[in-house]
């Protein structure tokens, strides 16, 4: 079993449709978009070039820095933390919380493991989503972001391969002992973990990892008796 600082097991968890439902970065994005009449209007005409790009693999990137630059153009970063933080409130709310992560993640924290949420939500929302859930003591690899001249710009991911370097490049040894996640796209992070766990998965998301993985996870549902 794998260990991080002091020896201490390592639990990783996802955090968007495993801790909280949802989007988190992808919705919060749209509340920017949507604020403000002339905003909205640049954001609703754009959309019509730009949600192609997002759904063809190779341009996709192109499309989440054009919908970056829209949402955050003339969004100094103190205004941009709180936005966050006001979206994070509302985000958070007891019905989106997956009891069933939470309550293992918790387990965690009790036992004295290194609870880490690694996730492709950008910071600041990333680490104002945690605390909306209550995740204070936890630490967070998220996507990265930085102010530019006029608006935000994505300078560093963290989804699929690059999570699992950014765990690395926070000092946790791989393998880690517990990974938690919805989604195949988190195969690397599950690869790289001794216990591995899928939490609500949808039915393509479970054959994806059965295919990789075989038998050696384990499906967590928040509401008994599905799938």
């Amino acid at each position: 079993m794998s260990s991080g600082d002091s020896g201490r097991p390592v639990a990783v968890f996802d955090l968007d449709d495993t801790l909280v439902r949802g989007d988190s970065f992808g919705r919060f994005l749209r509340v920017l978009l949507l604020r403000g009449p002339g905003r909205a209007a640049a954001s609703l005409m754009s959309a019509m070039f730009l949600l192609p790009l997002f759904f063809l693999p190779p341009t996709r990137r192109l499309a989440i820095m054009g919908f970056l630059w829209l949402a955050t153009v003339g969004v100094p970063s103190s205004r941009f933390a709180e936005l966050a933080e006001e979206f994070a409130a509302a985000h958070t709310a007891r019905p989106r919380h997956i009891a069933v992560a939470l309550q293992r993640l918790h387990a965690h924290l009790d036992a004295g493991d290194r609870v880490v949420v690694a996730t492709a939500c950008a910071d600041p929302v990333a680490t104002a989503v945690c605390r909306g859930l209550g995740l204070d003591a936890v630490e967070v690899v998220a996507a990265q972001l930085r102010r530019g001249r006029h608006s935000f710009q994505a300078v560093r991911g963290c989804l699929g391969a690059e999570k699992v370097l950014r765990l690395q490049e926070a000092g946790i040894a791989i393998p880690v002992a517990y990974a938690y996640t919805d989604s195949a796209t988190d195969l690397p992070l599950l690869q790289a973990a001794t216990h591995r766990y899928l939490i609500d998965p949808t039915p393509r998301a479970l054959r994806r990892v059965g295919d990789e993985l075989g038998t050696e996870f384990t499906v967590l549902r928040s509401r008994p008796g599905e799938g």
